[in-house]
């Protein structure tokens, strides 16, 4: 057997290929985190500023992105437990790369909208309000389950839950049973919880000085 059929076959029975790198697994909703921070500005560069505020916070957790805001105003994200409540403590510390006192603030994400899944396995020779009722209980475990909708005819049921971590829950309820069958769920939507912050097409990563309406502008700058 050739070496080609034999990747073949170590990548259908799962195992690791030489020079693969393993799958990253996605970050828990619940340790996605970010913090609004304040004190810098100035004729600071931002790769400076960049990197003094990775430097600082760089305890607290994994820095995902450092987004500068304006003139004195940057966002942090992190992945990590803790990560968030780690950094809020640093609030009014000095920065020891910049020589400025840090302002810390929470920064949360407005994701208060529910989690859609779906679940597929439960008896559909039960009533409409049975099965409502025990897909209710299915996914009761995995937050506060808003409505259920059944939809009969495709033998499919859909729930909204609220909850941080709702999606999780409801994918670890995958493969188990409801009644005597087993479950196939599967997350239809879920509030967005990014790690990095968006960037507009006027957002400028050269690097440079950040810009300060009080100070003239630079005499010279760094090309595009």
């Amino acid at each position: 057997m050739d070496e080609s059929a034999n990747k073949v076959i170590r990548n259908q029975t799962g195992m690791k290929l030489k020079g693969c790198d393993a799958a990253v697994p996605e970050p828990k909703a619940r340790d996605i985190g970010r913090i609004m921070v304040t004190g810098f500005g100035g004729r600071d560069r931002r790769e400076d500023v960049e990197s003094a505020l990775r430097e600082h916070f760089g305890s607290c957790g994994k820095i995902t992105d450092v987004y500068i805001m304006s003139v004195s105003v940057a966002l942090i994200y992190f992945v990590g437990d803790g990560a968030v409540d780690k950094a809020l403590k640093l609030d009014g510390s000095v920065v020891a790369a910049g020589g400025w006192k840090v302002g810390v603030k929470p920064h949360p994400f407005h994701d208060d909208n529910p989690t859609l899944v779906s679940v597929r396995g439960y008896d559909t020779s039960l009533g409409d309000s049975e099965i409502e009722f025990a897909v209710r209980m299915f996914f009761s475990s995995c937050g506060e389950v808003v409505d259920v909708t059944v939809f009969k005819d495709k033998g499919v049921g859909t729930a909204r839950i609220k909850g941080i971590d709702a999606a999780e829950k409801a994918l670890e309820l995958n493969g188990s049973c409801i009644g005597r069958n087993k479950a196939d769920v599967r997350v239809v939507s879920k509030p967005p919880r990014h790690t990095t912050h968006t960037r507009f097409a006027g957002y400028r990563r050269r690097p440079g000085r950040i810009p300060h309406p009080d100070l003239p502008a630079a005499s010279s700058m760094t090309a595009e």
